[in-house]
């Protein structure tokens, strides 16, 4: 399950990952439009993600808005925003 992808904090080199997208629901108008929700396992990144940091997946690039360790510690909640 997941899928394809690659990761940089720019200007450095893009770093294939695995990633689980998903496309949060809106609640009461907290997510902003066009967000998505990207999956990746602490293990598949060197450093923490931060906001700036970049995910592309197939030829669409976006912007890691936000990121949050999950309650065990495995893996990374990154917040994106269609970068094109």
């Amino acid at each position: 399950m997941g899928a394809d992808a690659q990761f940089r904090r720019p200007p450095l080199a893009w770093v294939p990952v695995r990633i689980l997208l998903s496309q949060p629901t809106e609640a009461f108008g907290t997510e902003r439009a066009g967000t998505l929700h990207a999956d990746v396992l602490v293990s598949a990144l060197t450093d923490a993600p931060q906001r700036g940091d970049e995910v592309r997946v197939l030829t669409t690039t976006y912007a890691v808005e936000a990121a949050e360790r999950d309650a065990l510690g495995l893996s990374w909640r990154l917040t994106l925003v269609d970068r094109n």
